[in-house]
């Protein structure tokens, strides 16, 4: 029986029993219809009793009834989680019923769409990384070629030539730079960005880093120095000094040629190696610095179309520095310079490859 029914079957019996017993107490009353010991006033009173059951009948049905709401409601905060395909069980055909089944049916849905919605997504990726992996097959015989002409082993050029051909050198170097960053990037998503860890020095990368480095940083006169102590600890040291590398290269672009500064700070906690990267430059205003770690997102578009950057190189890092257990943030203030900070757990659980997401702190992007 439906629920309604029940609740309005229960009610009208109990209105009409009570409107009939005052009846007969009114009669009663006013011409003395029943005797003192009749078998009226017995009757009268069992019914006086049946209105009192009944009254309180109709609350506890009407409790057992709507009960199975406090389990679809839960069930929907598990959904609202993303907790999907869960199913309620109701066996009843009333109203509550129709909403149980209505509720397994959505239920289903999402759980199907979710895990299409997934597929699609990794596909999707899966075909981003390998096109991206095959854009970077052509640059290699562009750059060859030009070096080889630049270094004059097919002829002489003039000052013009060696000119234009230092362009087209330079422009494959930054396009392959935007290919391996979006084959990362879109590596790390799928979680197939390659990650070899082995016990070594920090030390190593970091200065290898800087040295690298340090030819360009020379040519703007920017002071890089660091003051890296050796620590043995589990890392890949090519990944890492990709991290470095980024972090250092933000910095020569935010500072001042001539008066630039940027240290490589190392520090060992006893649980983990943290590694900064300070500068002197313009510094992060406060309502960009929730932003930076977003994809393709830059500070100052200006600055990048004049320098080059894809707006990946810190979704990189952080992806990276998720994957060795550590984390990466930013301590800025505009005009004040600004610090990028990593750490490296010295002894770090074996790590999934995930997705980057963005940390309690605010994360650092280029």
């Amino acid at each position: 029986m439906k629920i309604v029914s029940k609740l309005y079957m229960l009610i009208g019996i109990l209105i009409v029993a009570a409107a009939f017993n005052l009846f007969l107490l009114y009669q009663d009353e006013t011409t003395g219809i029943f005797g003192e010991n009749s078998n009226q006033q017995t009757i009268i009173q069992i019914l006086l009793g049946v209105d009192i059951a009944t009254f309180f009948l109709v609350p506890v049905v009407i409790r057992q009834s709507l009960s199975p709401l406090g389990t679809i409601n839960k069930a929907l905060s598990r959904v609202k989680e993303g907790m999907y395909g869960e199913k309620i069980k109701y066996n009843s055909e009333d109203e509550i019923g129709e909403l149980v089944n209505s509720f397994n049916i959505m239920s289903d849905t999402i759980k199907e769409k979710e895990e299409l919605a997934k597929r699609t997504e990794l596909a999707k990726d899966e075909f981003l990384a390998m096109i991206t992996h095959e854009l970077k097959t052509p640059l290699v015989p562009i750059q060859g070629y030009s070096d080889i002409l630049l270094g004059e082993h097919l002829g002489t050029l003039n000052d013009e030539q060696k000119n234009r051909l230092s362009i087209i050198k330079s422009s494959s170097e930054n396009l392959l730079g935007i290919i391996s960053d979006l084959l990362d990037v879109q590596k790390l998503e799928i979680g197939k960005l390659r990650m070899k860890k082995d016990n070594a020095d920090i030390k190593d990368a970091i200065e290898e880093s800087v040295k690298a480095l340090a030819p360009q940083a020379e040519k703007n006169k920017i002071s890089l120095s660091h003051n890296a102590e050796s620590v043995e600890i589990s890392h890949d040291s090519a990944r890492i000094k990709q991290v470095l590398t980024n972090l250092i290269k933000n910095a020569m672009i935010a500072v001042d040629s001539e008066r630039g500064k940027i240290k490589v700070i190392m520090e060992e906690h006893p649980q983990e190696i943290q590694i900064c990267v300070k500068d002197n430059g313009t510094g992060i205003p406060k309502e960009k610095q929730k932003d930076l770690f977003k994809k393709f997102y830059q500070v100052d578009t200006t600055l990048t179309r004049e320098r080059g950057g894809s707006g990946l190189g810190l979704a990189i890092c952080k992806g990276i520095i998720d994957n060795h257990g550590g984390e990466i943030y930013v301590e800025s203030e505009e005009g004040k310079g600004a610090t990028f900070t990593f750490t490296i757990p010295k002894n770090a659980p074996e790590i999934t490859q995930r997705k980057p997401t963005l940390g309690t702190k605010t994360a650092h992007s280029s």
